[in-house]
């Protein structure tokens, strides 16, 4: 009678074990589904940053560009204009 308790419960226990593995089993593929969308979600945000700053590095290249265009005629303006100035005194002066 022992016995036949003892096979029982060893029988139990192998059962419960072999659920508890398939349980974990289930777990650990869930897991490795997971991650492999994370690392996939996780690749195109680094691909998308990369393009990001690739355009953020042409636009401020070209943004450096339009400014050292546009400096050079308004410093142009800016002597022209004081030159007026100074012949516009210059005639005050001879009236």
């Amino acid at each position: 009678m022992s016995t036949g308790f003892v096979l029982v419960l060893l029988r139990e226990i192998r059962e419960s074990i072999l659920k508890l593995r398939e349980e974990f089993n289930a777990r650990l593929d869930q897991t490795n589904e997971r991650l492999d969308q994370t690392s996939a979600s996780l690749g195109r945000v680094e691909s998308e940053l990369h393009e990001l700053r690739k355009y953020m590095r042409q636009m401020a290249l070209n943004q450096a560009k339009h400014e050292q265009a546009h400096s050079q005629p308004v410093e142009r303006l800016g002597s022209d204009v004081h030159e007026l100035k100074e012949q516009l005194q210059r005639l005050k002066k001879g009236l």
